[in-house]
């Protein structure tokens, strides 16, 4: 049998350890097999490969030389370098490609492309070699996947203009429940989750958002994750920390509060397994990130509150806060982890197909 009459085995690359690309990964594991597809995840890290080069690895999932291998390689700089310098994973690849020949495909997802900051941060000194890693990196693959439009855009200018490029928002790593319950018939909270930092961020701005978050009928914040600097809230409104939950009794909890709170770039929104999660449980999403442009289909006013943009400043009323939640969760219905499993699968099968 020939290696185009085979269905090519599908094997995803990972950072080492848990955390949202690890999850992202899991989600599609999950959707390919609820389909009958099995697949493999290979946890990967700087010193893993030079005890087992990725070529290796691949090898023995092979179950016979002319068995075809389709590669989803999850790129997250931080993710394989402590500084995001994870520049040994193109002679990895490279020599993936070597010893395995045709019967190697590979798609790289960009979840991320490379930090900055200001001058004080190291990121700002290293964006520029971080960069030059993600555009060798998407150069050296057969398609390349990412999540924003703000991505694609910088990607397009480096990759040849045959390579395959596809953009969709991440989907939600804490369930998509096929019903939800309408806004009006939750609590009106407003939950956050997320790492401390982000959880603190987001936090940290509530307080000139006083007015606004009363107007809405909150009057209570609700905190899960990992611990973090105790925040200071507006007058008259409460906190609960309800510390690390399974994923499980995050979504059940998300599902039962009004409101989620993050502070985000707009033309970032697509990458945000955060801002995700909201739009699949039915949250209504308010955003304490300096406005911006709108991006990926999303629109402050429509899909979310920008509780800092200028048109927002007389907020809206609970009615129109109320129709945002139903057009975001209509907006995340068009790319869901089924859909987006089923179009990555078929992905890595045509490639496959083309000489």
């Amino acid at each position: 049998m020939s290696a185009e009459t085979l269905a090519p085995t599908l094997v995803q690359v990972v950072p080492a350890g848990p955390g949202g690309v690890r999850d992202h990964a899991a989600v599609l594991q999950a959707t390919w097999a609820l389909c009958g597809r099995p697949s493999h995840v290979i946890e990967l890290s700087q010193q893993a490969a030079a005890a087992e080069p990725l070529s290796m690895k691949l090898q023995r999932l092979q179950a016979r030389p002319e068995q075809p291998l389709s590669l989803l390689l999850h790129f997250s700089g931080y993710g394989y370098h402590p500084r995001g310098l994870c520049g040994w994973l193109l002679p990895q690849l490279q020599a993936a490609r070597e010893s395995l020949g045709p019967q190697l495909r590979v798609v790289v997802l960009f979840h991320e492309l490379f930090a900055s900051g200001p001058p004080w941060r190291s990121a700002f000194w290293l964006a520029g070699r971080q960069a030059g890693i993600a555009r060798r990196l998407a150069q050296a693959a057969d398609a390349v996947l990412t999540n924003t439009d703000h991505h694609a855009a910088w990607l397009r200018r480096r990759l040849p203009a045959d390579t395959l490029l596809h953009v969709q928002p991440v989907f939600s790593n804490i369930g998509e429940p096929a019903c939800v319950p309408a806004p009006q018939e939750r609590r009106p909270e407003l939950i956050v989750f997320g790492s401390a930092s982000t959880r603190s961020r987001a936090l940290a701005r509530l307080p000139r958002h006083a007015n606004d978050l009363r107007a809405l009928g909150i009057e209570r914040v609700i905190e899960v994750g990992p611990p973090g600097a105790t925040p200071v809230m507006p007058a008259g409104m409460a906190h609960h920390h309800a510390g690390r939950l399974p994923q499980v009794e995050l979504g059940a909890l998300l599902q039962t509060v009004r409101y989620g709170l993050i502070d985000y770039p707009s033309v970032h929104l697509g990458k945000s397994g955060v801002f995700a999660a909201y739009a699949a449980q039915g949250c209504v999403v308010l955003n304490t990130a300096s406005p911006g442009p709108d991006a990926d289909g999303l629109r402050a006013g429509l899909h979310y509150l920008s509780l800092t943009h200028p048109e927002h400043q007389g907020m809206p009323g609970q009615s129109h806060a109320f129709a945002l939640a139903a057009a975001l969760r209509t907006w995340y219905l068009g790319h869901t982890a089924r859909q987006q499993g089923a179009e990555v699968a078929a992905l890595l099968d045509g490639l496959m197909r083309v000489p």
